[in-house]
């Protein structure tokens, strides 16, 4: 007993740098691909350069549309453009916000105070490959690297097309490369993480650090990353690839899609899965109905599918969905949110924890 998986295609990506293996027999490389002039350029300071808007109203950055104004705004298009404002935000000791594709966010009515940095680094490289090249083909992991703010379903679309799988399965995935880093984001069929496919990463830490870590930093878990709580800012990813037969990849991804566009609300206004599936041994010892673990499967079944409070509305199609049907506030999308913890606790004795990030003054 289970509700599809969450996430679904909402976004394209404005930039598309198409890279190039060249044809090099047993290259290698080493343990970073970047060298100590790459990470010194991240450096270079534009803080003089950046400008902040103020009372930037931030319901047009979101796949919800709900949200209050931020009192500084920033939309940075460069890495060094978006370390140059993060920095300078800090220096001013005001609090910083980074908000990517605008999915699994919900922002108050009231804003966000301090600085909202819209990520837009759109550049996808293949930095290079470890293996061989035998009868003309790729043997071993190709390296392609993304900045944070590239929007995940375009970096799949290149990968998929250069011929290059492990993400693929992702096709259709809202928001970015760093949130999906931040949130280790996930599809069920087959089970993916993003974190399973991540080599390493070039992250911006609260001291103002700039520092190239591996996977293992991350410690990817279910819907879970480190810089959930260290408060490091992923600037760049590099994934490590295989190289595959391009049309069987295509056939994963669109298979995902197709799912995706069958079993989840589209064309609508949402922020994507609003609750995190219960783990295995909370429903066997709840005894959920067939020891489902599927949050959706939860609310639909605690008669909540299809009920609303104002324009927000719990999604007829998915019950782990909320859409904006119109004029909905983050106000009513938090008592709807309540209602069905409250349903599903008293109904099955399970505490619901939300998937959906809060953002700003609630």
């Amino acid at each position: 007993m289970t509700s599809p998986p969450c996430g679904g295609a909402r976004h394209e990506a404005e930039y598309h740098q198409k890279g190039l293996i060249m044809g090099v027999k047993n290259f290698t490389t080493t343990h970073s691909i970047y060298n100590m002039s790459n990470k010194m350029q991240i450096k270079s300071s534009k803080e003089g350069f950046v400008s902040f808007q103020q009372n930037v109203p931030l319901s047009p950055f979101t796949t919800l549309k709900i949200g209050g104004p931020a009192d500084l705004f920033y939309e940075a298009r460069s890495v060094e453009e978006f370390v140059a404002a993060i920095v300078k935000g800090r220096g001013m000791k005001a609090p910083v916000t980074i908000l990517g594709g605008g999915s699994n966010i919900l922002i108050a009515d009231g804003g966000i105070r301090g600085l909202v940095v819209k990520n837009n680094t759109g550049a996808i490289t293949i930095r290079g490959m470890k293996g061989t090249y035998q009868g003309g083909e790729a043997k071993g992991k190709v390296f392609v690297e993304a900045d944070s703010g590239v929007v995940f379903n375009k970096l799949v679309r290149f990968t998929v097309e250069e011929g290059l799988g492990g993400l693929e399965a992702h096709l259709g995935l809202p928001g970015t490369v760093g949130g999906a880093i931040f949130m280790n984001s996930k599809w069920t069929k087959p089970e993916a993480y993003v974190g399973d496919a991540v080599y390493q990463v070039t992250i911006l830490t609260p001291r103002n650090d700039i520092k190239v870590v591996d996977r293992s930093y991350f410690r990817f878990a279910y819907d879970a990353s480190i810089i959930q709580k260290s408060g490091d800012i992923a600037l760049r990813v590099v994934f490590a690839l295989t190289p595959q037969n391009k049309e069987d990849l295509w056939k994963v991804a669109n298979q995902s899609v197709a799912y995706r566009r069958e079993s989840q609300p589209q064309g609508v206004k949402s922020p994507g899965c609003t609750f995190r599936n219960i783990s295995k041994a909370d429903a066997v010892a709840v005894a959920t109905p067939g020891h489902t673990t599927s949050a959706g499967f939860l609310v639909d079944h605690a008669g909540l599918k299809g009920a609303a409070v104002g324009d927000a509305q719990i999604s007829p199609i998915h019950a782990n969905f909320i859409i904006n049907n119109g004029r909905a506030s983050a106000r009513d999308v938090v008592e709807l949110i309540e209602r069905a913890r409250a349903k599903v606790k008293k109904q099955f004795g399970v505490e619901l924890e939300e998937e959906i990030v809060r953002l700003g003054e609630f």
